[in-house]
């Protein structure tokens, strides 16, 4: 069986999980990892019995490669993405694809000009909830779009922990904005954006956001945004999404996961579905991403997130910032 020779770029949370579910695919090859901090890179490479490297660069120029896996900080997607390209590699860009509507552009056309193949890691894609909801929608079961509503909150841990490195509209609030983009039959055409910040003030952060997408179509859709919850919360993952339609409704709600673990300490809501680990592998969404990414890779088939979406919701996310400094609706009509 062909497998497919990978090298992960970014060992942080995202990027360890990426390097091992690759070693646990059957048709793919951890071949290299890579990450500035040389004693991460070293304790991974041992831990997967794969090349380390400290400079990425170095990692493909070193050959053996068909695709790398990119995780690094979003401001540096850009530069490793286009240099993977000019070496012949598929690249699967973890979320979001950057920071600004051109550099997402720019990674395209690196992508275009070297024909290799890229896709963008939005793991909602293989979430089976918004994966039957996109399913439906496509059928037609709701008719027309009406209104969406997303709405995505997190304990106030997670800003702090981040302390002002990402802000809300990339670390969460991207996924939604995709997905809202993927689930419509149109193109967004307006943006009006709100912030609240008073909790993550000092840090300072959004708290809670609120943005209003006007599409050609005459649907709407607001997403909702929260990282100020209390840290008693404890549900790390606490999503909502409606979608509206002539025909129909859909609806998302994902609180307690299906199990709660109560000890004198705490209460706990474990993930179910993103990364869980059990029976002593790593499974989920994620695992399922990687594994189509490999798939799609080595057959030659489209994948199934269209990067079309990503560039819209990084627009959508550019003109959120505008709106929220002028006060003002930003018309985004010619993305």
């Amino acid at each position: 069986m062909n497998k497919l020779r990978v090298g992960v770029i970014g060992l942080g949370f995202i990027g360890e999980l990426h390097a091992r579910i690759v070693y646990e695919l059957p048709n793919a090859v951890l071949v290299a990892v890579s990450d500035v901090r040389e004693d991460v890179t070293n304790k991974i490479a041992a831990q997967f019995g794969c090349c380390g490297y400290i400079d990425y660069k170095e990692m493909v120029l070193a050959g053996g490669l068909d695709a790398v896996s990119i995780t690094l900080p979003d401001e540096l997607h850009e530069e490793a993405a286009v240099f993977a390209f000019e070496h012949g590699l598929a690249v699967l860009l973890e979320k979001p694809a950057a920071k600004t509507t051109d550099s997402v552009k720019r990674i395209y056309e690196g992508a275009d000009n070297a024909g290799s193949r890229l896709m963008i890691a939005h793991v909602l894609h293989f979430d089976p909830r918004y994966a039957q909801l996109r399913e439906s929608i496509k059928r037609g079961e709701l008719g027309e779009i009406v209104h969406m509503y997303f709405r995505r909150t997190n304990p106030r841990a997670n800003a702090k922990r981040l302390n002002g490195r990402a802000s809300i509209f990339y670390y969460i609030g991207v996924h939604d904005f995709e997905m809202m983009c993927s689930y419509s039959q149109s193109r967004p055409i307006k943006v009006y954006c709100r912030k609240v910040q008073k909790v993550n003030a000092y840090i300072p952060s959004e708290d809670t956001i609120f943005a209003t997408i006007d599409f050609a179509d005459g649907s709407i859709g607001v997403v909702e945004l929260c990282w100020a919850l209390p840290n008693n919360s404890a549900l790390g993952i606490n999503t909502y999404a409606e979608i509206l339609g002539t025909e129909g409704v859909g609806y998302i709600n994902i609180q307690d996961q299906g199990i709660s673990i109560i000890t004198e300490e705490s209460v706990l809501y474990p993930d179910t579905l993103h990364w869980p680990e059990y029976n002593g592998m790593l499974l989920g969404d994620l695992k399922e991403e990687l594994a189509h990414f490999v798939t799609a890779t080595l057959s030659g088939v489209p994948y199934i997130v269209d990067n079309r979406n990503a560039l819209m919701a990084a627009t959508i996310i550019d003109a959120c910032f505008e709106s929220i400094r002028t006060g003002f609706p930003v018309d985004i009509t010619n993305i």
